[in-house]
């Protein structure tokens, strides 16, 4: 895992450590030539680490990282450059995005329409040129005939068809115009600040530097799709990545990586407080303080923390950024997993107002064991599973969408961790019919004067396979369990459980058995509860 604390990774590299404040004049005269540009994005649970690259010209020299989100955080600024390029101090500015045009956004349907205007004009100059061509031409020095009369009527031609199509290029124009209008119209108008680095250097050729840099408000959370395929017994699991980043910067076709490492994890422990044990005076509290307590208004610390956080202008001393759009991730999802990253093989471009995405991060497909599992006591229903042996790899938590047969099923919370096999519900089995009988109960006193209670309780039911093939079935039944010595309980299961205190649940029995097509099994538990006479007793039927 590359950790953007280690600057030099391994290689000799020359790194800036920001220098705010200081002062832009004397930087020198010479620029690097052309643009920054996002060059990849390592996104984390809750921020992102952005790296830009440009072209530094050879020479001393000032090279400029503009379009920076104006979030982003300022200790986290570093610059990096190939051996023997000498690195000055780094300066950062927030800039309204009016005085920095580089920044100012144009959507691609403006710029498509603006293309299409140029190239209207182009051709509507062309029949211009032509026209003044035709106009220019005279009849003084033709002689009357037939090639004269030949002449004017290839001019009239021509005129005329020129003519025709600078109308049709004309009513295009207009067309252009009016879309370019609307699409203008509809355009958020530009507006805020945007960072911009200046960092001097001085290097005997022209090299790349690169630039990275934290931004928060910023992150991803995982989700995955479960396909069941009931024919051929196998279960895909798709994994997925909701991204979303509100720093106000663009990252357009850009490699990403997703790391599921926590960005500002602690990097020490506390400082562990001394036991103090000792004796306090009683508080003495007069009426006249606790009707001034009363009266008294809010603190202040909850009237600032109510406060949107705003950004200080560097040199101004005031507020001028209004809060980020917020981008808010469960990162507990990835609490207490080896990090890990997925790095997407498409550039992706993800807008910085907040909007999500998805991403496939790829999937599996296992073979699967289907189940059907009936819970007498809570429905007459029988519900299909599928259980597959969790794959190598990490899996963070996440939700799941289900679908069976390319059905859509439902959404549950999948915690992949949880165990070596992974059992994932996919809605009623309505080919097992389950018939419950009702409940049968009997009671008397016992002993050599009636010193103890008891209770027997009957529970019946059936379960018919109405598939033409074979299904494994599973009935889970919660038998009595006493928690008191004098409390007794005697069991009787037909058939017999295969296995008791099932996931470690007290007294849940588990039958787990073929079922045959058309075939019906059934089921009975009898449960003999002895308890005292005159105890009360909870949960006793």
């Amino acid at each position: 895992m590359k950790r953007f604390g280690n600057v030099n990774r391994g290689r000799s590299a020359a790194v800036a450590v920001v220098v705010l404040g200081a002062a832009l004049g004397g930087m020198g005269a010479a620029r690097a030539q052309g643009a920054s540009a996002i060059s990849q994005v390592l996104l984390y649970p809750g921020g992102a680490q952005v790296e830009r690259t440009l072209t530094a010209p050879a020479g001393t020299g000032v090279a400029r990282f503009a379009c920076l989100s104006p979030y982003l955080d300022r200790d986290t600024l570093q610059a990096e450059a190939a051996p023997g390029v000498s690195l000055g101090d780094l300066q950062l500015e927030l800039l309204p995005v009016e005085q920095v045009p580089e920044c100012q956004r144009v959507s691609p349907r403006i710029k498509e329409l603006e293309q299409q205007r140029s190239a209207v004009d182009a051709e509507m100059g062309g029949v211009d040129l032509a026209l003044k061509y035709l106009r220019s031409v005279t009849d003084r020095d033709g002689k009357p005939g037939v090639a004269l009369n030949a002449s004017v009527e290839s001019l009239r031609r021509s005129g005329q068809e020129l003519l025709t199509r600078e109308k049709a290029l004309q009513t295009r124009i207009a067309e252009l115009d009016q879309q370019l209008r609307i699409a203008r119209a509809a355009e958020p108008a530009v507006s805020g600040q945007v960072g911009v680095v200046q960092l001097r250097l001085s290097s005997p050729t022209t090299v790349p530097v690169k630039l990275s840099y934290r931004v928060r408000n910023s992150g991803w959370t995982p989700q995955y799709r479960g396909r069941l395929d009931t024919t051929k017994g196998t279960l895909t699991v798709e994994r997925l990545a909701r991204v979303a980043q509100g720093s106000g910067e663009d990252w357009n076709d850009v490699r990403l990586r997703l790391s599921t490492e926590q960005p500002r994890q602690a990097i020490a422990p506390r400082g562990l407080p001394i036991w103090r044990i000792s004796m306090a005076p009683p508080p003495t509290v007069s009426s006249a303080d606790t009707r001034r307590y009363a009266e008294s208004p809010a603190p202040m610390m909850a009237m600032a923390a109510a406060a949107p956080a705003m950004v200080m202008r560097p040199g101004t001393g005031q507020q001028e950024l209004s809060p980020p759009v917020v981008v808010n991730f469960d990162a507990s999802v990835f609490q207490g997993e080896f990090a890990a990253e997925y790095a997407l093989p498409q550039p992706v471009t993800l807008r910085g107002n907040g909007q999500e995405l998805s991403l496939t991060l790829g999937q599996q497909t296992l073979d699967a064991r289907l189940i059907a599992r009936v819970q007498p006591q809570i429905e007459a229903q029988a519900y299909l599973f599928a259980e597959a042996k969790r794959p190598a790899g990490a899996f963070p938590n996440g939700p799941m969408q289900l679908y069976r047969d390319g059905s859509l099923i439902g959404s549950i919370p999948f915690r992949p961790n949880d165990g070596t096999e992974w059992t994932l519900p996919f809605g009623t089995d309505d080919w097992l019919r389950v018939d419950v009988s009702p409940e049968q109960r009997d009671g008397a006193d016992t002993g050599l004067i009636a010193t103890r209670r008891e209770r027997i309780v009957t529970r019946q039911w059936a379960i018919e396979n109405r598939r033409t093939r074979a299904v494994t079935v599973q009935v889970l039944e919660a038998a009595p369990v006493g928690e008191h010595a004098d409390i007794r309980v005697q069991t009787q299961f037909s058939p017999a459980v295969t296995q008791s205190d099932w996931g470690s649940r007290p007294g849940v029995q588990l039958w787990e058995l073929p079922l045959e097509p058309g075939r019906t099994q059934r089921f009975s538990a009898v449960y003999r509860i002895s308890v005292p006479k005159d105890a009360n007793v909870l949960g006793l039927p």
